[in-house]
């Protein structure tokens, strides 16, 4: 009932949520609900004022973590009060998973060779960060847990940092080190940096291989997203080509670009609305385009500048339509993306992907305000360019940047990889017996028109050969439109869905 991303064992007190009370679906009740029913000890112990809680306030994440904890334990006696019978093993391992579709069932498989039988199985295992960190270098694969990067008591790190990616995660670990480094304090109702002596060298850097930070928190007229809000069901099936492909360019052109239209319209971006109504406008002009605006030879002045907007936005109530809109059409290819084509799966993860994390992952103003409060004191900055570990040595991590062609190599005595989850490979798919038995399996996207040449001699690997062509391993393992599991016979499972 918490969650990796709110747990207190994984992230730390200074890490801050980028959702408000108003982008929670319901539950028992209302994140605001719920801290206005805490006394006012409890209150002051998740570092909020009574006057403070707001619908579209962002909190801490172990207050967010507070507050899922106490959703479940509602919901599971309001179960219990209906005659459910709610069985919980706590702090339990599942090793292993068997399907038995002769017998219609499922046996889940404990530590200590215990086994719970059951007639449906939802895997839910959130995230799984495999890859092995190595402190001897500084090097570490992830934040999480945010623990295992915090200096110890008495101790301090005076030296450069440096973090692969520059949105959300990036910020956890520059929020958590910063406060361990130096105060925040108010000055003429602007917030200032002040570190703690002995850290001279203390400085973070955050590496983005197209020089962006996150756009920022923006007033929404629907906080919440629809799957349908812009297009129904129908007409997203009518889409499909006569091989079964949902086009990107045709999901673009007929939905995408009339309700992109009419949301730059609200938003007084005529400019824009041309550009939409011209036939030369493919997905990636309008990507580019969008993207120049959010790019600067100094990506802080264009935040600062941002902020002002938002905050005038904010306190205006004054929608961003285009952001909104862009946000529910992606959704609404989410729950269609497997009718895409190889083809257009790779050029979504090439064009739209980090452009679309860029403006969705939306930073609240206040983690804004830490950001520019610490690129002000010289304490953080940012470096353009793709990045390549090139070497792990004692004590220190050397990494190469190639920005447009110009290559260099920096050391850090620490560095994080920030970048997040990718797919899981299916072979650390945790449940060996569904993997073998082929009720799990690789994830796999049919090529329209065939590989393309560079493709298939640069990523041979992700490529798999069969009697009706060739696949892209995509990551992950195979479900259908209802998160179920496809076996090896390319049928649905009936018994089991697996949602991470």
């Amino acid at each position: 009932g918490v969650g990796m991303p709110y747990d207190r064992s994984t992230t730390d007190v200074y890490n801050l949520c980028n959702i408000s009370s108003a982008e929670i679906p319901p539950l028992d009740e209302t994140l605001v609900h719920w801290l206005h029913a805490l006394s006012d000890d409890e209150l002051s112990a998740q570092a909020i004022a009574r006057s403070d809680i707001d619908d579209g306030e962002t909190y801490r994440r172990t207050t967010l973590g507070d507050y899922f904890h106490a959703q479940y334990t509602a919901i599971a006696a309001a179960l219990r009060a209906q005659g459910i019978t709610l069985h919980e093993f706590r702090n339990c391992t599942v090793r292993d998973v068997d399907d038995h579709p002769d017998a219609g069932s499922v046996e889940i498989c404990l530590d200590g060779h215990e086994r719970i039988v059951v007639d449906r199985v939802v895997i839910a295992t959130g995230h799984a960060f495999t890859q092995s960190d190595e402190p001897g270098s500084g090097y570490f694969a992830s934040p999480w847990p945010m623990q295992k990067l915090l200096p110890a008591s008495g101790q301090l790190f005076d030296f450069e940092i440096g973090m692969l990616g520059s949105s959300l995660s990036a910020f956890d670990v520059v929020s958590s080190l910063a406060h361990r480094h130096g105060t925040f304090v108010r000055r003429d109702r602007t917030l200032a940096y002040e570190p703690v002596p002995d850290t001279d060298h203390f400085r973070m850097v955050l590496h983005s291989s197209q020089g962006w930070l996150p756009h920022l928190q923006y007033e929404q007229m629907e906080p919440f997203r629809e799957i349908y809000r812009h297009v129904d069901r129908a007409t997203m099936l009518s889409l499909r080509d006569r091989s079964g492909f949902l086009p990107l360019n045709d999901y673009f052109d007929r939905v995408c670009r009339p309700a992109l239209m009419v949301a730059f319209h609200k938003d007084g971006r005529p400019d824009i609305v041309e550009l939409l109504g011209t036939a030369r406008c493919s997905l990636e002009s309008f990507v580019k385009r969008m993207s120049d605006e959010h790019t600067a030879d100094d990506p802080f002045a264009l935040m600062r500048e941002e902020l002002y907007d938002a905050k005038r936005s904010l306190r205006k109530g004054t929608p961003v339509f285009w952001k909104e809109t862009l946000d529910d059409l992606m959704f609404t290819l989410n729950f269609h993306y497997e009718l895409l084509s190889a083809e257009d799966h790779l050029r979504y993860r090439r064009v739209v992907m980090p452009f679309l994390m860029n403006v969705t992952s939306a930073m609240p103003l206040h983690s804004a305000n830490i950001l520019l409060a610490l690129r002000d004191a010289g304490r953080l900055d940012l470096m353009p360019g793709r990045v390549t570990i090139k070497s792990k040595g004692t004590g220190d991590t050397t990494v190469e940047i190639d920005n447009d062609g110009h290559v260099v190599d920096h050391q850090y005595r620490m560095f994080v990889d920030c970048s997040g989850q990718g797919g899981l490979d299916f072979e650390a798919y945790p449940f060996p017996s569904l993997a073998a038995e082929g009720t799990a399996t690789r994830a796999l996207l049919r090529f329209r028109d065939g590989v393309p040449n560079d493709f298939a001699v640069s990523h041979a690997d992700e490529l798999v050969q069969r009697a009706g062509g060739s696949s892209l391993r995509s990551g992950g393992v195979a479900i259908d439109g209802y998160y179920r599991l496809v076996g090896r016979d390319g049928v649905s499972n009936q018994r089991i869905h697996d949602i991470a």
